[in-house]
């Protein structure tokens, strides 16, 4: 290899590493410590605990809530790695053993990296007919991990409370949001903090102004000269006011109330609608009230939809390639010598109008004539495929169905396969310039073979009726052949 295609060969190592990083290295303890500049600031101690305080605030809790609740209630599926039995089986394997632990309430769980940066979830393993399952998945709060320079999970222990104790392969789910240099990741806990906390003392002294209105500061007025008895007299007056509704004084002496009063349009309601308003776009990227111009509230709404669904897909396609690269991968390789790896999908596709779509098959098979595979139905409409033997039940007496037999997709014994054959022999040769729709409502609508013939030859004067006329036939020997046959077996049976 010459110089020059050495040069051409891209550097495959990590240049900037953490051990580099000025800001956030600290070699000293062993570990690599959280740039979170919010933290370091404000959290005298806390770590990521100093978050808690942002999900326990009413309505930043309600956003977040929202935003964690609309990935954990996507519908999911797991889909092969290829067309192969083998992947099949993988993927089916790997769907049950997912289904069977708590994962939507994991899902739910982890999303709480969006406030935390990350998070943490413990994979409790078990062995369900002969294979590794998770039997349970358990969140844990990532104050309780740090990461090393090579960004590796240490968990915090009485007995390590720097640098932590490494952890097992193959036990932990660590969702990162924010940041794919930095392993603590960039939660919206640091944009959050602040309009909490400027709400939090905004109601404070809401509060503080409330119970001044409520009960206005005594103020009392002794003349020149008033001896100590008194000034305690009035002092005594002025403290018999918060209990009685009147008191007595000599008329010497005044007491005034001092009411709490202010000027202008700013109030400590608008202060603390404010803040909430901050909140609400940092989780959810807009409001219905601000932000929007235009026609009203509709037109608000759409906006908020929009970009709520947005949100929403970019979460459950970064959750999804987590779990992908942790949890799906770990079940195949403690499971399967192949690595056919499947990937689980979180579906945010909206649901399709099931009435509407029913209105469009029956249009298709009935009036169209299409023949359509029976597992399309059971597909599109979600119900399970009956197996053999199964107790079923039948539609009403009288009921049209959607599909009849001949429409059911079918299994053909060789006799009948060979039929078959015959008929796909009959139409080759036969070219019907792709208007066999519009020949097949001619047909349907004549009451005689002659009849169909005119209607089909109306539409097209230059058909060649010979050779339609043949096709026919052949056509009409194949299907009474097959009638025959089968009513052969039918008595023999």
């Amino acid at each position: 290899m010459n110089e020059q295609e050495t040069s051409k060969k891209p550097v495959t190592d990590e240049i900037a590493v953490a051990t580099k990083d000025i800001d956030i290295f600290q070699g000293y303890l062993g570990r690599l410590e959280n740039p979170d500049p919010t933290i370091l600031s404000e959290g005298k101690g806390k770590g990521l605990k100093l978050y808690d305080e942002v999900d326990r605030d009413a309505h930043a809790g309600s956003v977040l809530q929202t935003r964690y609740l609309a990935v954990a209630g996507l519908e999911w599926e797991v889909i092969p790695a290829d067309d192969s039995a083998k992947a099949q089986a993988i993927a089916d394997f790997v769907r049950e053993a997912v289904d069977g632990c708590n994962f939507t309430q994991a899902i739910q769980e982890l999303m709480q990296a969006v406030l935390y940066g990350f998070f943490v979830a413990e994979v409790l393993w078990t062995v369900r007919s002969g294979a590794w399952v998770p039997q349970k998945l358990i969140a844990k709060h990532p104050r309780r991990f740090v990461f090393t320079p090579e960004r590796e999970l240490r968990l915090l222990t009485p007995g390590n409370m720097v640098a932590g104790e490494p952890v097992p392969e193959r036990k932990f789910i660590t969702f990162t949001y924010g940041s794919s240099d930095n392993p603590y990741g960039k939660g919206l806990g640091q944009k959050l903090w602040w309009p909490v906390w400027f709400k939090k003392n905004g109601i404070k002294f809401w509060l503080i102004f409330l119970d001044k209105w409520g009960s206005p500061t005594a103020v009392g007025k002794y003349p020149a000269g008033a001896t100590k008895e008194q000034k305690d007299m009035l002092l005594e007056a002025i403290e018999a006011i918060r209990q009685e509704t009147g008191v007595t004084i000599p008329e010497s002496m005044v007491i005034d109330l001092l009411e709490a009063s202010r000027s202008g349009n700013i109030t400590h309601e608008s202060l603390c609608e404010y803040m909430d308003r901050q909140i609400s776009k940092a989780v959810l990227g807009q409001t219905l009230t601000t932000e929007v111009g235009g026609e009203g509230s509709y037109a608000a709404s759409r906006t908020h939809d929009e970009i709520r669904n947005e949100i929403r897909n970019a979460d459950s396609d970064l959750l999804a390639e987590c779990l992908n690269g942790s949890l799906i991968r770990w079940l195949v390789d403690l499971n399967f010598p192949d690595r056919l790896y499947p990937w689980l999908d979180l579906r945010t596709e909206e649901k399709a109008d099931l009435k509407a779509r029913a209105e469009t098959d029956r249009i298709v098979v009935r009036e169209m004539g299409l023949p359509v595979a029976v597992d399309y139905f059971y597909d599109t409409y979600g119900y399970p495929k009956p197996d053999k033997g199964a107790e079923l039940i039948q539609p009403p007496q009288g009921a049209a169905p959607l599909f009849s037999e001949g429409d059911r997709e079918r299994t053909f014994t060789p006799e009948q396969q060979a039929l078959e054959g015959l008929a796909d022999a009959a139409l080759a040769g036969v070219d019907l310039g792709g208007n066999e729709e519009k020949i097949l409502a001619a047909v349907r609508a004549a009451s005689s073979f002659d009849e169909a013939m005119e209607n089909v030859l109306a539409l097209f004067p230059d058909l060649d009726m010979e050779g339609l006329r043949d096709m026919t036939e052949r056509a009409i020997f194949n299907a009474e052949m097959y009638g025959r046959r089968t009513a052969i077996d039918d008595r023999d049976a």
